[in-house]
């Protein structure tokens, strides 16, 4: 009698093991019953621990594959959605961007001597409107959002307020460059010159253009919340970007060329020393600041992490 309920019990845990689920964790008196239980006791006890541990098991099996799902989702969009970069600590960067601040004060401060050095005539508007809206303030907009800039991490602000003040300096410096840019097309007209003749001119005008889409794009990153069922807020940023990178190329590419105009020629006396320092920090800035809206978009649109 003994003997077939052990056979019994082989074939119930083998069947179990089908299934793919452990063997009946069940107390050792109802897999090892006493010579008083008959056989027909043994198998409705043995079946009934094996039914429970497959209800244990299925009810497990569920949650574990809930779990699993939630955590497999959870992990797919850490992989997928990258959030802003953190925030790297102060190194060679900051020390560069502080320069790129120094070369900004120098070229405005060499700007407004040519400016008065000489007799004030209304074509002068443009070089004075010019360097501090587009040197001063649309720089110093651009870099304030920059990561490495050692202004940002003093004052400890926060990315509201620097978003803040960079659109407010923008603004500004849009204002001022046009100004600047109806006072040089003006007087080129009053003294029957022709327009864009120049690659100082030429430069000038792309990065005039190029601010139309960057002040639509930024206009509407700030209510990118109400917008997003239009365009997504990460896409336009990366426009809004984009435009802005090419602004800020050909508007330094531009300040760059106005160190070789007769006027600044004329206004420094010619002289070398001034010549090689208007020069030398409107190239620094070009390229200091344009590079980090650059890489930004050449990650965004190409993939390229430089």
């Amino acid at each position: 009698m003994e003997t077939i309920a052990k056979k019994e019990d082989v074939q119930l845990i083998s069947h179990t093991k089908d299934f793919k689920l452990n063997p009946p964790q069940c107390n050792e008196s109802l897999l090892s019953p006493s010579h008083s239980n008959s056989i027909e006791q043994v198998e409705v006890k043995v079946k009934i621990c094996d039914s429970s541990v497959i209800e244990e098991k299925e009810m497990g099996s569920e949650e574990i594959m809930e779990k699993s799902n939630q955590k497999g989702g959870a992990d797919k969009e850490k992989k997928f959605k990258k959030g802003p970069r953190p925030t790297p600590p102060p190194g060679l960067k900051d020390d560069l961007t502080t320069i790129s601040h120094i070369c900004v004060i120098l070229f405005v401060g060499l700007i407004l001597y040519a400016c008065f050095s000489r007799p004030f005539d209304f074509f002068t508007w443009h070089p004075l409107l010019l360097s501090l809206g587009w040197m001063f303030l649309m720089t110093e907009g651009v870099l304030f959002i920059s990561k490495e800039n050692p202004v940002g991490r003093r004052l400890k602000l926060d990315r509201t307020l620097k978003l803040r003040y960079h659109w407010i300096a923008i603004v500004i410096s849009m204002i001022l460059v046009a100004i600047g840019f109806i006072i040089a097309v003006k007087t080129k007209n009053d003294r029957g010159k022709e327009h864009f003749k120049s690659l100082h001119a030429i430069f000038g005008l792309i990065a005039v253009l190029g601010c139309i889409p960057s002040a639509i794009n930024g206009t509407t990153s700030l209510f990118d919340v109400e917008l997003k069922q239009y365009i997504k807020p990460s896409l336009n940023t990366a426009i809004h970007v984009a435009s802005g990178s090419v602004v800020v190329t050909f508007g330094g590419l531009s300040l760059i060329m106005s160190i070789y105009t007769n006027w600044f020629k004329r206004n420094t006396d010619n002289n070398k020393y001034l010549f090689m320092l208007g020069l030398v920090t409107a190239i620094y800035v070009t390229i200091w600041t344009s590079q980090r809206p650059w890489r930004k978009t050449l990650r965004k649109f190409f993939h390229i992490d430089i």
